[in-house]
């Protein structure tokens, strides 16, 4: 190759290389801008509760065993070997007052009251016997001139006349103390009752205070709630000559599809010092009655108890309240708005909230708000839960 054509080539190639970029950058040039598109807005759907003012009555829970209004522990008052049992008397079976239970042997206790009976007659015999004395002393001191206000007690017979007066007085304590041994004899049930255990069995010889067996009252039951400070707050406790009645519903895991009411009547007067809760005492009427559903003695239950009404309340579910303190809400023109609300108690899955401002109207109450919510932000209201 000469040196015209290297030189040639050298000059040649900056120019090839600067037509080619310029051909290139025409193409891209002449090439049809790309239209971008801006992507539609993300709405999100919202599910919503309607919640209007109302009166709410809440609900108070609590629990507590059941235990008797009376139970005896039935003994012995006197000593002696057991005749007979009444077939009433053995556990789960029902009682009446007066009925009778046990019946220890009399025999002794009737000749001790045979006993006493003829010590009385002998004493009061002596007693009318020592009148008579009397009356003819006093008469004799009389007939001799003198004045009765001038004779002696000794000469009136005074001393002997108390002496017999008190034999008497102390024979019939005799015989009335007879007289109960030989009714204590029959043991017989104090109350109505249920009877709890029986301890004796016939031909035992017990001593006085030898336990026979115990009953349990089946008039009525108590049961010891306890009640928060906050809870107490909630109700209108029974006072002293009040008519204001409060009673508590009872249901227990012995009997699933039962409830009874217990009456509350009286409330203990000292706080607990372990949880500073108050016991209120309420009374279950003939827990016994019905046999196929009775409520035993014992049984742990729950109980519940109707607040005072709350009014202006509104009800949401507990996931629409964010921080204990605001929900957010779904205006009219479909956007959401953070509004303060304070929570007033809780109501199993919900709670009983009012609105810190316009509480007296309704609302649409997001009931599962997104972290990412924000003031104004539009939304697809849906309603329901």
């Amino acid at each position: 190759m000469s040196n015209v054509q290297r030189i040639l080539n050298v000059l040649l190639l900056p120019v090839i290389v600067l037509v080619a970029f310029l051909i290139v950058k025409m193409m891209i040039a002449s090439k049809p801008e790309r239209q971008t598109r801006t992507p539609p807005p993300v709405i999100p759907s919202v599910r919503y509760v309607e919640t209007t003012p109302s009166n709410f009555t809440p609900t108070l829970w609590s629990y507590g065993n059941v235990r008797s209004y009376y139970d005896a522990n039935i003994s012995s008052q006197v000593n002696g070997e057991v005749l007979i049992i009444d077939p009433s008397f053995n556990a789960g079976n029902s009682v009446n007052k007066g009925d009778r239970l046990v019946e220890i042997d009399p025999a002794n206790y009737r000749a001790a009251v045979a006993q006493a009976e003829a010590n009385l007659a002998t004493t009061q015999q002596a007693l009318i016997e020592e009148i008579i004395r009397s009356e003819l002393a006093a008469q004799d001191w009389i007939e001799s001139g003198r004045k009765i206000e001038d004779a002696t007690d000794l000469t009136l017979r005074k001393p002997q006349l108390g002496a017999a007066q008190a034999a008497v007085d102390s024979a019939q304590a005799s015989l009335d103390k007879a007289q109960i041994d030989l009714k204590n004899t029959q043991i017989r049930a104090p109350f109505d009752a249920i009877v709890q255990s029986r301890d004796t069995s016939p031909g035992n010889y017990v001593n006085t205070g030898t336990s026979l067996g115990s009953l349990i009252s089946k008039e009525r039951a108590e049961v010891r709630l306890p009640l928060t400070p906050q809870q107490l707050q909630r109700i209108d406790l029974p006072q002293s000559h009040s008519e204001t009645e409060l009673s508590a519903i009872l249901s227990s895991p012995t009997q699933p599809n039962t409830e009874w009411v217990a009456k509350i009547t009286r409330t203990e007067p000292s706080v607990d010092q372990q949880n500073q809760v108050i016991y209120v005492i309420g009374e279950i009427e003939e827990p016994f009655k019905n046999e196929q559903a009775f409520l035993p003695v014992g049984a742990f239950v729950d109980a519940r108890i109707a607040g005072k009404p709350i009014r202006g309340a509104h009800l949401i579910p507990q996931t629409a309240l964010v921080e204990d303190q605001f929900v957010w809400v779904v205006r009219d023109d479909n956007t959401l708005s953070k509004t303060a609300v304070t929570r007033v108690v809780a109501e199993e899955q919900s709670f009983v909230i009012r609105f810190n401002e316009m509480n007296e109207r309704s609302f649409k109450v997001a009931t599962r708000p997104l972290a990412s919510f924000v003031e104004g932000q539009p939304v697809k209201p849906i309603s329901g839960q």
